[in-house]
């Protein structure tokens, strides 16, 4: 991605949610509790439409889901070892998720410095894409891992982040069974 672009959206991501686009290229940035909708192109890679989004409080399930990652029983988890957990591991069914678009969400748990990225890809294929998170004024380059097709993904942070930059958000053809790839 351009580097101006991805800097562009790192300074205004303070006026969130900004969505940039270049080419073939978007990146999204967000402040905390605010999200978008993003709809990719038939090529895996052009964007049809953006939206802005104002989030609704967290669903039963999505507060269920972070205690269970706020529990401390995923601490291990990071960079290439990901944790997963299947709807079977859950007491609340999952929320649906909504068909041809990209729902992103980057919320504070509760009164913590806990954050937490919830992607639901409604694509057939799977959501890649990079991300960059501002922490104390500065900005670093995060592991994210793969969103397989047509669930949530989610990101849990165990501190206090600012904002968020996702780029190069792209569809892939994903092979049934197999991991999320964390990169």
């Amino acid at each position: 991605m351009n580097r101006l672009l991805l800097g562009t959206l790192l300074a205004f991501a303070l006026s969130s949610p900004a969505i940039a686009r270049e080419g073939h290229q978007i990146a999204v940035a967000l402040d905390v509790d605010s999200g978008a909708v993003v709809e990719i192109g038939d090529d895996g890679t052009g964007v049809a439409g953006l939206d802005g989004e104002k989030l609704a409080p967290p669903t039963p399930w999505v507060r269920s889901v972070a205690r269970q990652l706020t529990s401390g029983q995923y601490d291990w988890a990071m960079g290439e070892n990901a944790a997963t957990f299947s709807r079977d591991d859950m007491a609340i069914p999952p929320d649906a998720v909504p068909p041809g678009e990209v729902h992103i969400a980057f919320r504070q748990i509760g009164d913590s410095d806990h954050r937490l990225l919830v992607i639901s890809n409604g694509y057939d294929r799977a959501l890649s894409y990079r991300a960059h998170i501002r922490v104390k004024g500065k900005d670093h380059y995060t592991d994210v891992c793969t969103v397989l097709p047509g669930i949530h993904g989610f990101e849990h942070w165990p501190y206090a982040i600012e904002a968020i930059t996702l780029s190069e958000l792209r569809l892939e053809d994903w092979p049934e069974g197999k991991k999320p790839r964390c990169e």
